[in-house]
């Protein structure tokens, strides 16, 4: 399964970013996409000792910042990590996009730029939850 990833969505990015990608890629076998600013992933990835083998990069100028007006990302701010994110996973570019940013520009951007799936309504947003016998998903979180 492809995975786009906003390299540059949450605290400490992009290094703790590819440090979860690399992770992922061994314990799982994740397939992973990384969107944003090249020149600065492959820094951040060669500063803290982190394999980019197996994964590629899906050139983005910018970041949508956790300021920025949430509507932005449609716009002003497309062509962001989320931004070009969304828009490859919309074009069947992968099956899942992964961002640590903005919480409300990316409910934005999956509604509008990737769109629903028929039937639903609106958006839930969900959190894994571990327990001692497994995990669960908490919808609506």
């Amino acid at each position: 399964m492809k995975i786009i990833v906003d390299a540059f969505g949450g605290d400490n990015a992009p290094t703790e970013i590819l440090k979860g990608c690399e992770l992922a890629q061994k314990e799982l076998g994740a397939d992973i996409i990384l969107s944003g600013e090249e020149a600065k992933i492959r820094n951040a990835a060669k500063v803290s000792d982190v394999l980019l083998a197996g994964m590629s990069i899906l050139p983005a100028a910018g970041v949508m910042e956790i300021e920025d007006n949430p509507g932005d990302i449609l716009k002003a701010k497309r062509g962001s990590s989320m931004g070009t994110g969304l828009d490859a996973l919309a074009a069947g570019k992968g099956a899942a996009f992964v961002s640590a940013g903005s919480t409300a520009a990316l409910v934005m951007g999956a509604a509008f730029l990737v769109k629903r799936a028929p039937g639903v309504k609106r958006v839930a947003i969900g959190a894994v939850m571990p327990t001692a016998k497994g995990s669960f998903l908490l919808a609506d979180t």
